[in-house]
């Protein structure tokens, strides 16, 4: 199984994984080369998977690709679909909880700025907005401010106010929000701070696992890869501070990769 994402929002989803299926092998593709995604052209993204699935195909017998990036889900997955003959699951933002759950009626959803603008999304917001009130947030700098916190360097609280500054100042904030990033999820306890009540956080991650649970126990796959592999795109200082991560996730082997 081969899981990727430009940056470790994709860990959040392969350890709720790796709890369910603690005896699943997988290959983690961090493309740190093209992070952040939501900053990327539809066209770069496109390409981008697209080159991923076929370069790991080559090296590794994967039966199962984890599209683990919303922005590159959103954009890419339809096509990416149609392009290979393996399973390739995305990580595709649904508000029907969040319709269901909310007691005020006030929904926030927050991504990339590339996702917000994808024409799923779109669909997405376009199904709902007649029947709750729902506050958007297209940001690119949340996934940053993750990325910072999982390599334990200090976060700024001002700076996550800024970004929720058009909820936080609503007469009634939402009670319910939707983190349309994997990033995002490394930050519910700050994000819940600078708010005055309890927030429901929904995201993908349970929904991409039961489908991943479901596959192998439909398909009784034997697996052919043997070992818990992660690959990086580009060498530079950052990753050193991600090191103490990896260990928890008992990789056997750490190695760059050339997706050029």
């Amino acid at each position: 199984m081969l899981i990727f994402d430009s940056g470790i929002g994709g860990i959040s989803i392969l350890e709720n994984i790796k709890k369910n299926l603690p005896n699943i092998n997988y290959i983690y593709l961090l493309d740190n080369e093209g992070f952040p995604y939501g900053e990327k052209k539809e066209s770069f993204i496109i390409e981008r998977s697209i080159k991923i699935i076929n370069t790991i195909k080559t090296i590794y017998p994967i039966k199962l690709v984890v599209v683990a990036c919303n922005t590159a889900s959103t954009i890419s997955l339809s096509i990416l679909k149609k392009t290979f003959n393996i399973p390739i699951i995305g990580v595709l933002p649904s508000l029907d909880k969040a319709i269901k759950i909310t007691k005020n009626n006030k929904i926030g959803f927050i991504a990339t700025k590339a996702t917000i603008q994808s024409i799923y999304i779109k669909k997405i917001i376009y199904k709902h907005i007649h029947r709750k009130n729902i506050k958007i947030i297209a940001t690119n700098k949340l996934a940053k401010i993750a990325e910072k916190k999982i390599r334990k360097l200090s976060i700024s609280n001002l700076e996550l106010k800024k970004i929720f500054n058009s909820w936080i100042t609503l007469s009634v904030q939402p009670d319910t929000i939707y983190l349309g990033c994997t990033h995002f999820l490394f930050l519910k306890n700050e994000i819940q701070n600078i708010f005055y009540k309890p927030i429901n956080f929904l995201d993908t991650h349970e929904s991409v696992t039961e489908i991943v649970k479901q596959y192998f126990i439909k398909n009784k796959t034997k697996q052919n890869i043997k070992e818990n592999i992660f690959l990086y795109s580009q060498y530079n200082k950052e990753l050193n501070n991600l090191l103490w991560v990896l260990k928890k996730y008992k990789f056997n082997r750490i190695e760059k990769i050339n997706l050029d």
